[in-house]
């Protein structure tokens, strides 16, 4: 489970393209040549993710870019941070 105090950072394996403003990105699993397309929210929190920042300090520097509250972007987050940690994109320090 993702906590404030986790750190996020892109997986070894992971190349990660933003595709240009609100165009979303695509992330290749360079192992097994899986690709994914990506929507602007996720594309956001991957720029963000930077194996430095906390979790916590992520949804804070992303909560002027989404018209939500705090508690709503952090579980919105948080969930997605575990579905692509599950699929290999990122891993959770």
């Amino acid at each position: 489970m993702v906590q404030d105090s986790s750190v996020l950072a892109l997986s070894e394996n992971v190349s990660y393209q933003p595709l240009g403003e609100g165009e979303g990105a695509v992330v290749l699993i360079i192992d097994s040549g899986q690709l994914f397309t990506c929507n602007d929210t996720t594309s956001a929190f991957l720029a963000a993710v930077d194996g430095q920042r906390s979790f916590g300090d992520v949804v804070r520097s992303l909560l002027s870019t989404f018209d939500v509250s705090q508690d709503e972007l952090r579980n919105d987050l948080a969930s997605l941070a575990e579905e692509l940690q599950q699929e290999g994109i990122v891993r959770i320090q």
